[in-house]
């Protein structure tokens, strides 16, 4: 067997209560002396670290994890040194994508448990069952906390952890060190009580339901409870962030687990008849001002841009007599030192007619409709899906059947991914065609007709709308402070 040239050394720590670094920094050291007596050369700049990053959990994101993985891909490394086999692979997919990477390409993994070379069908079999054996105790340990959980619900008990809920936690006196695991920087940190209300945010959140039960705008609550005081983070109250703590169980002191309210140890600071009043009063609210969605009303919104900061314009209402009716799109960046305006109206109206014309041009017409080939690319996909869907069945069929390699079937399926996004995103420029072959020639009425949703989709097909200051005072519209960009096609 081969001597690996260059290995890199992956660390991770599942949680670290007080956010240190200090246990994956053992493990690294540990790493650094099992390459030392293996004699494998470490690179410096291959030293994966995912501190706090669990890997149970497949949708979670371990960045240094796949930055390994790119490395081994690159053919930057050969080999691996882990603390433990735990601490690289938890789920037997993990395991399967790092085969498939490392495929043919003699990759050997070290830990003081041993040492393993992917490329050897046996080492690959005890590596998954070492992986086979993590998953089954993280669920084990998935199991026993959940259960935990709910026994400290049922006395009363809120789960440790994250940031200090408003009203409660009065400062102990004491402090804790904490280190930022970005950073490395140590810090000394207060010791909350988060079972002692703390009296004057307590006082505020009393005031702020009154407020609201006497029947003031949660807007103008959260105005009030800004001239009081702070979050708990230091920042502005909202509506958003002063309902959810309003209809927190905690503030009626009540612990929820599952759906069911059980009694807390601490002491409420909203009573429970004005909680659930709380709850009816927004109930009633959400029924009267239902949600109306993320639904396009106006034309331009979100697709013209402001010549100072190139953020996308927004609508909203006119100063004067005429603001019910009249309306101007607007640049709400705080930082942008243009900020331009323009009338809804006749900034549509002058895109419009740009458009209309395009549509209606013969050139661009005999331009639209010169390239095809559509139904081949929907064949391609639909042929590929069904040979990735065939290849995921004989995966799940390989416990059975010795002849399959894991490998090639796993490389198969990321090629035939990696195959259909290209071609999809070929057939995404595809349907823009396809919309504007529908739309053109289209007539004036035709084109007030359509849904405006449609009409804002032609325009973002078509045009990159820049909007630049106007010289120009009083009534009227300048045009020559409108640059329109015409998009290429492919």
């Amino acid at each position: 067997m081969r001597k690996p040239q260059l290995a890199g050394i992956y660390c991770r720590l599942s949680f670290a209560p007080d956010g240190s670094i200090e246990k994956v920094a053992r493990q690294e050291q540990d790493c650094r002396e099992l390459a030392v007596r293996l004699d494998w050369p470490v690179s410096d700049q291959h030293v994966y670290v995912d501190n706090s990053k669990s890997a149970w959990q497949r949708d979670r994101k371990r960045p240094a994890w796949d930055a390994m993985l790119a490395a081994v891909d690159a053919g930057e490394i050969d080999s691996v040194i882990v603390y433990h086999g735990d601490r690289l692979i938890r789920q037997p997919w993990d395991l399967e994508k790092l085969i498939g990477i490392a495929d043919s390409k003699g990759i050997r993994i070290a830990s003081p448990s041993g040492t393993r070379n992917l490329d050897s069908p046996d080492d690959r079999f005890v590596l998954r069952i070492e992986a086979a054996q993590a998953c089954r105790e993280s669920d084990n340990l998935s199991r026993r906390i959940r259960r935990k959980i709910k026994a400290n619900a049922e006395v009363g008990l809120a789960q440790v952890g994250g940031r200090r809920p408003f009203g409660y936690g009065a400062p102990t006196g004491q402090t804790q060190t904490h280190t930022d695991p970005v950073t490395g920087e140590t810090r000394e940190v207060p010791v909350y009580d988060r079972m002692k209300v703390v009296p004057a945010e307590a006082a505020a959140l009393r005031e702020a339901a009154q407020r609201l039960l006497a029947g003031q705008s949660i807007n103008g609550v959260c105005k009030w409870m800004n001239t009081q005081m702070t979050t708990t983070e230091g920042g502005k109250w909202n509506s958003k962030n002063l309902k959810i703590l309003l209809l927190s169980p905690r503030v009626a002191g009540l612990v929820e687990h599952d759906g069911a309210l059980y009694p807390a140890q601490w002491a409420p600071i909203i009573d429970r008849e004005a909680w659930t009043d709380l709850a009816a009063h927004f109930d009633h609210l959400r029924t009267l001002y239902p949600y109306q969605g993320r639904r396009r009303t106006h034309l331009q919104t979100g697709i013209a841009e402001c010549s100072g900061c190139s953020g996308k314009l927004r609508a909203k209402p006119t100063g004067g007599r005429n603001r019910k009716t009249s309306r101007i799109y607007y640049c709400a960046a705080p930082e942008c030192p243009v900020k331009v305006g323009r009338n809804v109206d006749h900034l549509d109206a002058y895109v419009s007619g740009a458009v209309l014309s395009l549509l209606n041009d013969d050139g661009f017409r005999a331009e639209l409709h010169a390239v095809g080939g559509q139904e081949q690319l929907g064949a391609e996909v639909a042929a590929l899906e069904r040979r990735k869907e065939e290849t995921r069945r004989q995966l799940a069929r390989l416990a059975d059947d010795e002849g399959l390699d894991p490998a090639v079937l796993a490389l198969s399926l990321s090629s035939y991914d990696r195959r259909i996004s290209e071609i999809r995103a070929q057939m995404g420029l595809s349907a823009r065609r396809r919309l504007l072959m529908q739309m053109a020639g289209v007539g004036r009425d035709a084109w007030e007709a359509e849904p405006v949703d449609i009409r804002a989709a032609t325009v973002e097909a078509l045009f990159r709308v820049i909007v630049h200051p106007t010289k120009l005072r009083g009534p009227g519209f300048d045009p020559t402070a409108v640059e329109l960009r015409r998009k290429r096609l492919d």
